[in-house]
């Protein structure tokens, strides 16, 4: 996993090199493990992260929904992780990684910030400059939530511990990757077909 300090979060950002775009395969994929959940198969724009079986582990989704905003740009999908996360979650998962960010409160400020940014650069400039101008208040909302729509002014948590692995993975660095690999590690299940994310 790359460190926090040795990102530029100055320098422009290209948001297609954290994902590639889908296979009809991986759509396949993608749709068997969100089965069940509240998805918009129009929201999936490339995978940002597979395991070692290949299978997505997470997806990156467009800023906008239907012309409004969807926060979450990185979105864990593979079953494992999001049971895992479900699991940790129950046992304080959350609250523990709030402490562990405490002491990186400048950093995880600045991870929002990226996250604010790398989700603006998924939008079209032609859209961009229609959102300036007629939607601006839909403009600002996207400008200003950070990982999920996190306020990052430092104020609003962590939400849960899916959004903040999906980040991890998905970028390869996380202020509190430590305490996420500590609490994830395996990344991944025995077989994808035990898990769910292939039709026996």
């Amino acid at each position: 996993m790359k460190k926090l300090k040795k990102f530029d979060h100055g320098g422009p950002i290209r948001p297609r090199s954290f994902f590639e775009l889908p296979s009809s395969l991986d759509r396949q994929i993608v749709f068997q493990q969100m089965k069940g959940r509240k998805f918009d198969p129009m929201l999936l724009i490339g995978i940002a992260g597979r395991c070692i079986h290949g299978c997505p582990s997470v997806i990156a989704c467009s800023p906008l929904r239907r012309g409004n905003p969807f926060p979450t740009t990185f979105w864990l999908t593979c079953p494992f992780l999001v049971n895992l996360c479900g699991e940790k979650e129950s046992h304080g998962a959350v609250s523990d990684a709030e402490k562990a960010l405490e002491t990186e409160k400048s950093s995880w400020i600045r991870y929002n910030l990226f996250h604010a940014r790398l989700r603006i650069g998924l939008i079209s400039r032609p859209r961009s400059r229609f959102l300036v101008r007629y939607r601006r208040s839909l403009w600002k909302k996207l400008c200003r939530g950070g990982v999920g729509g996190i306020d990052y002014s430092g104020q609003g948590g962590t939400k849960c511990i899916h959004l903040q692995a999906a980040s991890w993975i998905a970028l390869g660095f996380h202020p509190a990757g430590d305490f996420l690999k500590t609490i994830l590690s395996p990344l991944y299940c025995g077989s994808p077909v035990e898990s769910g994310c292939v039709r026996r």
